[in-house]
């Protein structure tokens, strides 16, 4: 076997592959004697028809899979010959298989860049921590009476400010209606039937609100408004456009009295105080999430700072594709137009782009933290992180379990899991505003046994 090796950029590899004739013919006559053993033929039994015979009614398929081993093989000797370390499942191409049974082609390696590890215990971390107040308390048990209000028509009035409206409306520009002209618009501003509107300024649309106050149950109004010219739906940036309103009634929220009553309609049995007690409780344990996230970000941010790597492209344009997809489904489901999308298409790319190269260089910060800290990945650990994304997925643990040996995926999730507890690690030898830091001990010890996936509910992320 020949290889030449030809640098494309610091951490990418082109492996030149030539394999002489002989290896082929070796390889070919093992999978042919393979065929043979498999092979029913008319006029022989299974196993005793000539190798020559099954060699010409199968030679294509035989060709290919002689290529296949020889690629696979060949590949796994040029890395080892070479002693690159692979971050990737090298991408062959150029496969040309000659006359004589030689065979020339090219892997391209993606290979570990050098880290050189700063000094990764102790940073120190400054993070505001936030306080619980009954201020929030306040302000959390308002939104409790909201979600409890009752809404009563109001009668003998004209609509103001604050009041919900139910209404009647249809946008147009110049006498066609939006809904004819842009089909694809949203309902909310194209118009709609019997709608719940709150009359707040500029929402939904901006300017109907003012236009609306005064009106009387059982009017009809036109309204014009002209939308900003940076407006989030595009279509509609500048344009002057008239509403024809029906206003069919006014109504009034009546929040419920924050007393032991109102407790009771959240918890049966319970007072107020015990409710804001549990309020209180839980803006705390959400603060001391909320400090924690914070913490990790600015030690991810500390790591990043401290480092510099020559992160593979195609690893970050692998990943910049993914982040780009999760941004897209993310911007859907929140109702976001696709020419909306689009018309952010640079912004949203350069996002993808930065994300991806960060989260490239910080995985192997984190997986040189790894090797020196002698991490690993307990069964119990793997078995917990695979119930919880069953539970994710809606599937049982044993059924995600097979997909994963099945797609060779174990492995992936098995490093996913280390450098967050290489993360971790940092994180927990971090001075955080000038505190001295409670390292957490990481247990390291093997397992004999096979992996035993716990029931739903018992699965937990690192």
């Amino acid at each position: 076997m020949k290889v030449t090796t030809e640098q494309k950029e610091t951490c990418i590899v082109d492996l030149h592959i030539e394999l002489p004739p002989e290896r082929f013919q070796s390889e070919w006559k093992e999978v042919g004697n393979e065929y043979r053993r498999l092979a029913t033929l008319p006029g022989f039994r299974k196993g005793k028809a000539p190798l020559a015979i099954v060699e010409k009614k199968y030679s294509q398929d035989i060709e290919q899979e002689v290529t296949r081993k020889l690629l696979d093989t060949a590949v796994r000797e040029a890395i080892n010959e070479q002693k690159l370390q692979a971050v990737q499942s090298p991408n062959v191409h150029t496969i040309k298989l000659e006359g004589d049974r030689s065979l020339r082609f090219t892997a391209t390696v993606v290979i570990r860049p050098s880290v050189n590890l700063p000094e990764y215990k102790g940073l120190e971390i400054t993070v505001e921590k936030p306080v619980v107040d009954e201020a929030q308390v306040d302000q959390f048990l308002e939104g409790l009476r909201g979600d409890l209000a009752e809404f009563k028509t109001a009668e003998g009035r004209d609509l103001v400010m604050g009041d919900f409206a139910v209404l009647d409306y249809e946008g147009s520009i110049e006498g066609k209606s939006l809904s004819e002209s842009y089909p694809d618009l949203q309902p909310t501003y194209a118009g709609r039937k019997n709608f719940w509107i709150k009359l707040e300024e500029d929402r939904p649309i901006p300017g109907l609100a003012a236009g609306l106050v005064g009106m009387k149950a059982g009017e009809t109004r036109d309204c014009t408004v002209t939308f900003p010219t940076d407006f989030s739906e595009e279509k509609l940036r500048g344009y002057k456009v008239n509403y024809k309103v029906t206003l069919h009634e006014i109504k009034e929220r009546e929040l419920p009295p924050l007393d032991d009553a109102f407790a009771a309609k959240l918890s049966p049995g319970s007072t107020l105080e015990k409710i804001r007690e549990q309020v209180r409780e839980r803006l705390k344990v959400n603060a001391e999430e909320n400090f924690s996230r914070t913490v990790r970000a600015e030690v991810v941010k500390q790591l990043l700072s401290k480092v510099t790597i020559d992160t593979p492209s195609t690893m970050v344009q692998q990943e910049s594709t993914a982040i780009l997809k999760e941004i897209i489904q993310e911007n859907q489901s929140r109702g976001v137009s696709e020419e909306e999308l689009r018309s952010h298409q640079e912004e949203l790319l350069g996002a993808a782009r930065q994300s991806a190269a960060d989260k490239v260089k910080l995985n192997f910060i984190l997986g040189e933290i790894v090797g020196k800290e002698g991490i690993r990945v307990s069964r119990e650990e793997l078995a917990w992180r695979i119930t919880s994304m069953a539970e994710r997925y809606q599937m049982t643990p044993q059924k995600l379990l097979k997909e994963l040996q099945k797609h060779r995926a174990i492995a992936g999730i098995e490093e996913e899991i280390s450098l967050g507890k290489a993360l971790d690690t940092v994180v927990s030898h971090a001075r955080v505003n000038g505190e001295d830091p409670k390292p957490i001990v990481h247990s390291n010890h093997s397992h004999d046994e096979e992996p035993h996936v716990h029931g739903p509910g018992c699965g937990h992320d690192h």
